[in-house]
């Protein structure tokens, strides 16, 4: 990525900006087992224009006609980065498929760790994979992804850190549980268990989107975690409310935000309703899906092979998961346990980031005490991809602060002021 200069404060310690504006306001271990078999991997990204009402005039038995069903699964699709697509579609991604990638050689998806299995607290089994040793960082992946999207944090962190990375319930290698349960509570659940399995008494915890949402859900429901083992919060391109509010708001500011709401609702409960045809149309709409996948994951100039990798993974995740995970993400509101959080926080976003928008994060920002805010400039809801190494620097100076044995039980870090930025040419 091109070496951009710093207007205004940056920390000593931090390595090369590339691209991003920025504004900051023992090892013991569980059992381990071997990885259960591989289940197909996998942000969302929202609705546009609807039209139709979609499907209640048909019959219980025969469901909506496939026009109502169609018409459902393109207003998912542009929710979740797939879609029907057409020729048009495939013209434009095939020409964006070509524009120069300075990331092309990199090998998504590839970097494995030595895997082990942890139960959750319902006995759901999830996958989880280490590299490196040292300090301890545990990652927490968003929606519809799996731990293998923070490829360069598992490629370079790993040289300083012991770095912990699980996919969620029913995403990756993960089980699902037995009782349907994917609430926010349960989601809670697993990244307790997760860093129980760790053995550690401090760990710096990295939480994207969805992830992050769970980790102020854990938050609330056992506070003496957040600055008791958990010595630091990192929150990527997340939110502490009803995540429709921030993709409504991305598709159109001047309202229709019950329209919205109601298309999009309406798209989860198709997906549940008929997941064969959804599946079906979903692969027919891979063209669509990759410019879905662009347009709502990425900044303006994204390299295309960060597209295809993440849009391969979300076209990995079954149906029946979007379909029962979503809800659990919407009608919430977390906005009680901000000035509650009594520890280091980093509160990170791209500035283009059309699901999770800067807005709600300059909110977290504000009102957890002492947290930093990380604006990247031209990065969209997957910036932990798009600028890696400013982030990971980021992370770097969070980590060896808070896990430094100094650094015990003392709160908040003030150092450096709130606000960082690293603008564009």
């Amino acid at each position: 990525m091109a070496t951009r200069k710093s207007r205004g404060e940056r920390p000593a310690s931090s390595q090369r900006a590339a691209r991003p504006k920025v504004a900051s306001s023992g090892r013991g271990r569980g059992a381990s087992t071997a990885a259960p078999a591989r289940r197909p991997p996998g942000p969302a990204a929202p609705a546009s224009q609807t039209s139709g009402s979609g499907g209640d005039a048909a019959d219980a038995k025969a469901g909506p006609p496939l026009t109502a069903r169609g018409v459902g699964m393109v207003l998912g699709g542009l929710l979740l980065g797939v879609g029907a697509g057409i020729a048009a579609e495939r013209v434009l991604v095939g020409r964006d498929r070509k524009r120069p990638d300075t990331e092309a050689g990199e090998r998504f998806g590839s970097l494995r760790g030595e895997p082990a299995t942890v139960s959750s607290r319902d006995g759901t089994q999830l996958h989880v994979e280490e590299l490196g040793s040292g300090p301890c960082l545990v990652f927490s992946h968003g929606f519809s992804l799996t731990q293998d999207a923070w490829h360069y944090q598992r490629r370079d962190l790993p040289a300083e850190f012991r770095c912990v990375f699980f996919d969620q319930r029913g995403h990756g290698r993960s089980g699902r549980p037995a009782d349907h349960d994917f609430s926010l509570d349960a989601l809670a659940g697993d990244l307790a268990a997760v860093l129980d399995w760790t053995g550690e008494e401090r760990v710096v915890l990295v939480a994207h989107s969805m992830g992050g949402m769970a980790a102020l859900k854990l938050a609330e429901l056992e506070p003496e975690r957040m600055g008791g083992q958990v010595a630091a919060l990192a929150l990527v391109d997340s939110t502490y409310a009803d995540a429709l509010k921030g993709m409504s708001a991305a598709v159109t500011a001047r309202g229709a935000l019950t329209a919205q709401r109601a298309a999009i609702r309406f798209a989860f409960k198709f997906f549940g309703q008929d997941p064969v045809r959804a599946a079906q149309l979903r692969r027919r709409g891979s063209d669509l899906g990759y410019l879905g996948t662009r347009l709502f994951g990425f900044g303006s100039k994204p390299s295309p092979g960060q597209v295809a990798f993440i849009d391969r993974m979300l076209a990995g995740t079954d149906i029946e998961v979007w379909a029962k995970v979503f809800p659990s993400l919407i009608d919430l509101d977390l906005s009680h346990v901000l000035e509650r959080l009594d520890l280091p926080v980093l509160v990170a976003v791209g500035d283009a980031d059309r699901l999770t928008p800067p807005a709600s994060a300059r909110h977290m920002a504000e009102a957890i005490p002492g947290a930093r805010l990380l604006i990247l400039e031209d990065a969209g809801h997957l910036a932990f991809l798009e600028e890696h190494e400013v982030l990971d620097a980021e992370l770097t100076i969070l980590a060896r602060e808070a896990l430094a044995p100094s650094r015990r039980r003392r709160g908040p870090s003030r150092l450096r002021g709130r606000v960082r930025r690293v603008p564009g040419p």
